[in-house]
Parts: C-alpha cells; structure tokens; sequence
C-alpha cells in the first residue's frame, strides 16, 4: 500500500502545433517533469525535460508550414494522475491552459536530443500584454476581483479564495502590468476580520497561484489554515521524522520525511531589528498640508490580534528591553499623497495623524513588515514522498522527536519544534525511469510551539 503513494501516471502529454493540427503525442519522451509553486510567485512553472530519437525539436509537425519543429508558443496538454490520494495535475484547454514560453539545454547525439521545455499559464502571457489603466475606489478585496476579471480576463481564481479587506485603497493603474498591481497591493491590504485602529491590527497579503487557481490571502489566514469563510480548517497531512526508517510496506512510509530537515533559519534579532519587526517609527510628509505625521509601532501591541500557527500567545523579546515604544529599531517615511481621493472617501477608523487620506493602509506599513517578516520566524526545508494534494498555502504537521538522555523521555514528541508549518515553496519532481516522485517542501512557521 505504501508504494501506491510513489506511484503516478502520465496519461496525456501533447504538444500542439502553432499552426493547428493534431497534438504529437511525446509521452514515451519524457524524461522528467518539474512542477513549482511558490506563495510570493503569481504564477505556477513547469518545466519538462524530453529524450527524443525523432528529432522532435526540428521538425515538429505545422498543418500549415510542413515541419517546422518546437520554436515556442506551442499549446501543451498534460494529465499526472496519483490514484492513491485521488488527484491530478491537469492542464487543458479550459481554465489551466499552459504554453511553451523557453526552450533549453539542448544536447545532439548521433542517435537522440535531450532537451528542456519551460511551460507557463497563459495568464502569464496575458500580463505581458495587459494594462491597469482605471481608477480604483473600493476595498481592495473587490479591486483584487475588478483586475482578474476585467484586465487579467481569467476565470482560474475562486471566489472563496479572494479574501475580503476591511480597508479602501484609491490608485490610478499608471498603465502598470496587473500581476505588478496585484502583488503593490498585498502590504496595503488589511483582513476584514481584524479590528482597525492606532498601532494595532495585522496587515499583509500575499498573492500567488497554486493548483486552486489564483489566490489574495492574508498572512493571518493562512497561518492558522482555516478555510475563509467557514469554520473548518484545510485537511492537513502529519509528517514525522526518525532516523529509523521504517518498513518499506509499512503504509509510516508515506508519511516519514525523506531527508535530514534543515533549519534555514530559526531566529536572527539582528536582522529582525533592522527589519523593524519589533519596534519602529514611522513619519508620513502630508503634500497637501506640508506637515509630517509621527507614530510609533510596537509587534507586542499587535501580537494578540493575529493568528499564529502555534497557541503560544508571548510576542517574541530582546535583551535590554529594546523592543518598546522608547527604542525603535528602524525609521521609516511615507508620502501621504490625497490628490487621487475625494473627502468622503476619508476612513473614520483612521488615526487623527492621518484622517485627511484615504490612504489609511500607509498606517499599517510597519504591520506588514511586522507581519511579513515574523512569518519567516522559522524556515527550513524538507523531502517527503510525492503527495499531489499538497499545495502552497497549506498547513502540514510535523513531528519531531524529543532529544534528550533520560532513556525514560526517549521516543517524546518535541512540543516547540513539532507543530504547524505553512508551505511556502513546493516542488514536484516526476522520474519517468523509476515512475516514482518526490515533493520537496519549503515550510515557514511564525511562532513555537504545537496548535491551539
């Protein structure tokens, strides 16, 4: 039962001709696939490397130009289906169409030509070519939904996966890209469930795609992997590690990290505090008064108001008592620039410093850094079998054993490090050869402990 879980199959992979035609079939050619994800990326790559001994790459059959070969541009389909876990990674025509955008590393042998693919979606294409061009007046979850359907035209985005913002944002596009817009507008966005007010609350966004289509989620959510707008959290898988493997048909195997984890990082306060993740002081310069505004953030203010992967509720300390209002570690300006805002428009939730703006997510720059950077607390890295219903954005369980000499307290779980981890990065990795794969995992944690 455990080698089910390796196991994959490819049951379509076709390229299609630029100028129309039948797909050529290349299944039998392919030599590995790689498929990322990543939450600071808008968009999923894969990357394809083919054996071929028909010389493909030069004379790829063109309905209208005879041979022409693969010069890029072509439209590919591609079905990997796990039968263990009931998933597939599918693109198709439909909503997840993907194109060639590179070719590589091309090598020529007397009998065969490896080569390497790049495919990206087409939305990736759309934005090269699209523009943000309006005004916007509206909370930025509804200006999120505005730009995907309008200027990007994509329907590969649930709703439900476009979280609400409790603030307004007012901007002119500038003929920007919309993946540039939509990812400007992630540190300015406040969830609509956390409460608004001076030096508290919890911004930052992230928007990425995952396998769900697009998604504009804040950090709070996802770290405590609750589905939006329901009760009930994400289906999380449990990881272990243990120096002893266990047997191969032992259905643990599925389940047991591959390689010896590795801590990126645990913590750094220097750099926290350069950052300004504890304290900071902001000034704003108001063009239309000609006057700046100050105020001071502190992280244990705000600490209580997020969401945290851990049920620990302690924001993190330095030594000498640093991390108050009386020794910010960094300086931060802003402009307050209201030409592009109408006074109506003003926020009553907004501090007095800076109620004549529309532009109240300026309040909550030192939160996003906060919030960003108290993100990647803890950063390491992982392999474990491959499992397609892993995806960025989700949370996985990890356990760890307890180090100690006491034989009595040997084979304990370690409450600080075991616990939620959020994926950051994912790699799928599919070896034709050995019809098996592996997913590599970057995972990022904001706190110790184990959940709530």
């Amino acid at each position: 039962m455990s080698e089910s879980y390796f196991n994959y199959r490819i049951t379509k992979f076709l390229i299609e001709p630029l100028g129309g035609g039948d797909g050529y079939d290349l299944i039998s050619c392919i030599s590995s696939i790689q498929y990322f994800e990543d939450l600071f990326s808008p968009s999923i790559f894969i990357t394809v490397t083919i054996v071929d001994s028909a010389g493909i790459l030069n004379s790829l059959p063109n309905k209208e130009k005879g041979r022409e070969g693969i010069r890029g541009g072509e439209r590919v389909s591609l079905v990997i289906e796990q039968p263990a876990t009931k998933e597939t990674i599918t693109l198709d025509e439909t909503k997840n169409t993907y194109y060639i955008y590179k070719v590589h590393g091309s090598t020529t042998q007397s009998t065969k030509e490896v080569f390497t693919i790049d495919l990206c979606p087409a939305e990736v294409f759309m934005n090269e070519t699209s523009r943000v061009i309006c005004k916007y007046n509206d909370t930025i979850g509804n200006t999120v939904n505005k730009i995907l359907k309008d200027v990007l035209k994509t329907s590969n985005y649930k709703s439900t996966n476009i979280e609400k913002t409790a603030n307004k944002y007012v901007f002119y596009g500038n003929t920007k890209r919309p993946f540039t817009v939509l990812t400007w507008l992630c540190p300015k966005s406040i969830p609509a469930t956390k409460p608004l007010g001076a030096e508290k609350g919890t911004a930052g966004f992230l928007f990425y795609q995952n396998k769900n289509g697009f998604n504009f989620r804040s950090v709070d959510s996802l770290m405590s992997g609750f589905e939006l707008n329901t009760t009930n959290k994400v289906g999380i898988t449990t990881y272990f590690y243990t120096e002893q493997a266990p047997s191969p048909a032992s259905i643990d195997s599925n389940f047991r990290i591959s390689n010896m984890p590795v801590f990126e990082k645990n913590v750094n306060i220097m750099e926290n505090m350069r950052i300004g993740m504890y304290s900071s002081k902001n000034y704003f310069f108001d063009i239309n008064a000609r006057k700046f505004n100050t105020y001071n953030y502190t992280l244990k203010d705000s600490y209580p108001l997020m969401s945290h992967a851990s049920k620990s509720n302690t924001p993190p300390q330095i030594p000498l008592g640093l991390e108050s209002k009386d020794h910010p570690s960094r300086l931060m300006v802003r402009i307050l620039d209201n030409f592009n805002s109408d006074p109506a428009d003003s926020s009553p939730n907004a501090p007095a410093a800076i109620n004549n703006s529309t532009d109240d997510t300026l309040y909550y720059q030192a939160q996003s850094v906060a919030r960003y950077n108290l993100a990647f607390s803890q950063s390491l890295n992982i392999t474990v079998p491959l499992n397609l219903k892993l995806t960025v954005g989700n949370l996985v369980i990890l356990n760890f054993g307890y180090i100690t000499k006491e034989s009595g307290k040997k084979g304990f779980k370690d409450s600080q490090k075991s616990g939620y981890y959020l994926i950051k990065e994912l790699s799928h990795l599919f070896e034709q050869g050995q019809h098996k794969g592996w997913t590599a995992l970057k995972l990022i944690k904001d706190s110790y402990g184990e959940p709530n």
